[in-house]
């Protein structure tokens, strides 16, 4: 059987994806951003960008103008972790997901997807499984 990550579903009801939506997706990455917002991410020496693979090439992605030049600091740490969620999940898949609602919608109008919650939504596509 098929079925869409829960974050998939909160996407085609563009509701914002957050830090406990990664856990049921990934719980090492979750564990890897809940320390960082627990504790003081200064000694981590992380920056606003992330190393992506794409084909066994591994290249820096920036999370935001001139990231790799911006050291993650407890000040700044939830805007980091609401960035790297975001590409996580957002911007690596963005035209695979407007193809996604493109097609969706032609079936069904998506402002009707607007009175379910995420869980309602699968509960609709998938039945129970």
């Amino acid at each position: 059987d098929a079925f869409f990550i829960r974050p998939f579903y909160k996407m085609m009801l563009q509701k914002q994806i957050d830090l406990r939506d990664m856990e049921s997706v990934d719980t090492e990455y979750y564990n890897s951003l809940l320390y960082i917002k627990e504790n003081d991410p200064s000694e981590l020496m992380l920056t606003f960008s992330v190393d992506e693979e794409s084909f066994g090439t591994t290249s820096q992605r920036e999370l935001k103008p001139d990231g790799a030049n911006i050291e993650v600091t407890n000040e700044n740490k939830d805007e980091y972790i609401r960035l790297v969620i975001e590409w996580r999940f957002v911007a690596r898949v963005k035209s695979q997901m407007q193809a996604f609602l493109e097609g969706f919608g032609s079936l069904v109008p998506l402002n009707l997807l607007k009175i379910f919650d995420e869980n309602e939504l699968e509960l609709l596509m998938c039945g129970i499984q």
